[in-house]
């Protein structure tokens, strides 16, 4: 598989199999990236995006299930390679209350 295939397979991962609640957890970690704590970014997410701080959880341990993010331990969260690649596409298109 070449690097331009496995990019465009990411992508069309997170556009497909994300769901509404993930992209945007994506992108809005890709803007705090490396900089807050998972326990700052779930604040930051009920203020902003209206989602509630147990669906956070939830969205990002699927996340981190796929390994597009990493957290813990009272480390910053970061995106990972893919997860950064998947959250630059989805950046710049409001995912968050579309249907």
């Amino acid at each position: 598989m070449t690097n331009s295939s496995l990019r465009e397979s990411l992508v069309l991962f997170g556009l497909f199999k994300l769901t509404q609640r993930q992209k945007a957890i994506m992108i809005l970690t890709l803007k705090h990236n490396g900089k807050i704590s998972a326990s700052s970014m779930a604040k930051i997410a009920r203020e902003e995006l209206g989602i509630p701080v147990s669906s956070f959880w939830f969205a990002l341990r699927d996340l981190r299930k796929l390994r597009l993010v990493d957290f813990g331990n009272g480390d910053p969260i970061r995106l990972t390679p893919a997860g950064k690649l998947i959250a630059e596409a989805l950046e710049g298109v409001e995912w968050w209350g579309r249907e």
